[in-house]
């Protein structure tokens, strides 16, 4: 019981600071279900920061991103996705190649988190999506005179902060996705090449990160009542005569417990 709870424990708090090892990266290159890693080619390294200028996106405050996320960092992604097709090649991913598949027809589409950021920093920039409601660059145009150049380049830099927060759209904390879970999310702040509404997006990053935290908070609860039953409660009852509930293990030395509660 121990070494699992410090396992899990460990994994929790790398997910509280976004260090958590992708899972598609941790397995051999043969096995990988990153298409970048069976190939043998080198991951990408962490980027805190891409040197971005302008506002950071709206709320993100609210995601615990543990490295600030430019507005200009979102822009970059999304001008390198006009449809779902411009995120991964769905059909060839390692997953669809499995062995023993129960439905090869139909095999299953699994796309690493990993192989997302690799896959959209060395996509192409396609153009500076506009704001639905004014028609106006996102951002305003002093954004994009800023950082137009930039994020246009092959390669540009991107942070892992921005890539996470686009990535839990769909996602919602998971470390692979699916072409059924990304095309309704993609479409509800993306609902064409030419425009990208932030205010939804935002939103829907939100939304994705809080799932992470309501089952962390979960988690900590799970816990708590379970070491409370098992040691702390029985080692009070014993050692203290005090009895703060949790279960019925462990009787007071003296006969009688003080409550607390």
């Amino acid at each position: 019981l121990i070494p699992a709870a410090i396992a899990a424990n460990k994994s929790m708090f790398n997910t509280i600071t976004n260090s958590r090892p992708d899972p598609a990266k941790s397995a051999s290159s043969e096995n990988s279900l990153d298409p970048y890693a069976a190939k043998g080619a080198a991951s990408d390294e962490f980027v805190s920061a891409s040197g971005a200028t302008g506002p950071s996106l709206k709320n993100s405050a609210l995601l615990f991103a543990k490295d600030d996320v430019p507005l200009a960092d979102i822009v970059a992604i999304m001008g390198r996705i006009s449809s779902i097709d411009d995120i991964a090649d769905w059909k060839n991913l390692p997953s669809t190649k499995l062995p023993n598949l129960s439905n090869p027809a139909n095999p299953p589409m699994l796309l690493p988190r990993s192989a997302f950021k690799q896959s959209i920093r060395s996509g192409n920039f396609k153009s500076w999506p506009k704001d639905p409601t004014t028609g106006e660059p996102v951002g305003g145009a002093d954004l994009e005179a800023a950082e137009g150049k930039r994020v246009m380049q092959k390669g540009a830099l991107i942070g892992d902060a921005a890539l996470d927060a686009v990535f839990d759209t769909w996602a919602w904390g998971a470390s692979l996705t699916t072409p059924d879970k990304v095309a309704p999310a993609l479409r509800e702040f993306r609902p064409d090449a030419a425009t990208f509404d932030v205010d939804k997006f935002a939103a829907a990053a939100i939304r994705g990160r809080s799932v992470t935290g309501i089952g962390i908070l979960t988690f900590i609860v799970i816990q708590t009542v379970a070491y409370g039953s098992l040691f702390i409660a029985p080692f009070l009852r014993v050692f203290f005569d005090i009895d703060i509930g949790f279960g019925q293990l462990g009787a007071c030395g003296s006969g009688v417990c003080h409550s607390l509660f």
